[in-house]
């Protein structure tokens, strides 16, 4: 949300008065000006989340450690898991680089498809 705030600041003013003497209305203005300046924002809160999204470890494993029946066992708990607890750490390593790929992948395809959105 900062990061929102500290974007919002950033657009200068006068882009709103010009729309505000122009006639457009607040949905206009949020979608021609608004958001169009923050997409840059956007996108580098998309990709961080998800690699945050990726990477949930922490809760699930002080609160169930993935349990019951492994309802809670993220990826990254689940190479915790077989490293630390089965001690099968090459195949903790391997599980690792594939979703070292995955987060690779996708945010390249992020990347790609933000050609079409992102106002630079």
């Amino acid at each position: 949300m900062i990061i929102f705030a500290a974007g919002i600041k950033e657009i200068p003013g006068s882009y709103y008065e010009a729309a505000e003497i122009d006639g457009a209305n607040k949905w206009q203005t949020f979608y021609k000006i608004t958001l169009p300046l923050l997409s840059p924002i956007i996108l580098y809160n998309l990709v961080m989340q998800t690699i945050a999204a990726f990477m949930t470890f922490t809760q699930a494993f002080i609160i169930t450690q993935g349990g019951p029946n492994d309802a809670t066992n993220f990826y990254a708990l689940y190479v915790y898991n077989q490293a630390f607890s089965f001690n099968s750490m090459g195949y903790a390593s391997a599980i690792s680089w594939i979703m070292l790929l995955i987060m690779g992948a996708v945010t390249f395809l992020i990347f790609k498809s933000s050609k079409k959105w992102v106002v630079v």
